[in-house]
């Protein structure tokens, strides 16, 4: 038997229609202009920080465990970085598709072509990939289906876990700064591989600053909701939800719940 809570949260997902949101490559895209000139590290996980930072918040109702990748109930995101030239020749007919249409605006599309699709032209994995390949490989391994590369090529890999057991739950992102900053503190900086050691630190603390950034912002959209929310036993979630949040990633669960959350 389905619960009132996970029966309205089935019918209201089943009922809407999935959308596209370019809230996250906004960000992302804005960030890579003005992070020119430095290394890729640095680049990647300075627009990761940044769009934990600026992401649009969204608690839907009836949630308990909170965290979305854009403003929708179902909601479809664009990463230039990976492939900006099928999308660019596909979104006109996104609405369109059989399978999973996802609604994008005129406006929408206006934007992206004009301020997201423009830089990163020539930039994105998708053309550094298909530059290298002969076309005798090519013949079978793009758009075919018989050699499944496009998942790769198009959008990022999702069959990566993290250490949850033995490091994230353990430590939380204060936690794994913490150590950063003091691998960082024993560097001679002129030793042979410093530069490379320094860089890798920096980017590990800019990514769990991220975390906990966006942690932090999820905890003021539900303080901010339970201000006005009537439902006493809403607000009351509302309140949990703000100091889970407020807790996690940034330090270490010490219950199912924020464990849950943290994940």
């Amino acid at each position: 038997m389905l619960t009132e809570r996970i029966k309205c949260a089935k019918e209201e997902y089943v009922n809407n229609k999935p959308a596209i949101s370019y809230d996250r490559a906004r960000i992302l895209t804005e960030s890579y202009k003005k992070t020119e000139g430095k290394t890729p590290i640095i680049r990647r996980t300075r627009a990761f920080k940044d769009v934990c930072e600026q992401l649009v918040v969204a608690i839907f109702p009836g949630e308990l465990i909170v965290g979305a990748v854009g403003e929708f109930r179902k909601c479809g995101i664009l990463t230039p970085e990976f492939s900006c030239t099928c999308v660019d020749r596909e979104m006109d007919h996104f609405s369109d598709c059989m399978q999973d249409p996802y609604e994008m605006t005129d406006e929408q599309r206006k934007y992206v072509r004009k301020n997201i699709s423009n830089y990163w032209k020539g930039k994105s994995l998708e053309e550094a990939y298909l530059s290298q390949i002969p076309p005798s490989i090519a013949k079978v391994a793009v758009d075919t289906g018989i050699v499944d590369t496009d998942s790769k090529w198009c959008q990022s890999v999702g069959e990566i876990t993290p250490d949850y057991q033995d490091v994230l739950l353990k430590k939380g992102f204060r936690g794994i700064i913490d150590t950063c900053r003091k691998k960082m503190a024993k560097l001679a900086i002129l030793e042979p591989g410093a530069l490379e050691k320094m860089e890798f630190y920096r980017s590990v603390i800019l990514c769990s600053e991220g975390r906990i950034a966006i942690a932090h912002r999820y905890a003021g959209k539900a303080e901010e909701m339970a201000k006005g929310e009537k439902d006493r036993a809403r607000k009351a979630e509302l309140c949990e939800i703000a100091a889970v949040c407020r807790k996690v990633p940034e330090f270490p669960p010490e219950a199912f719940r924020e464990a849950l959350q943290m994940i």
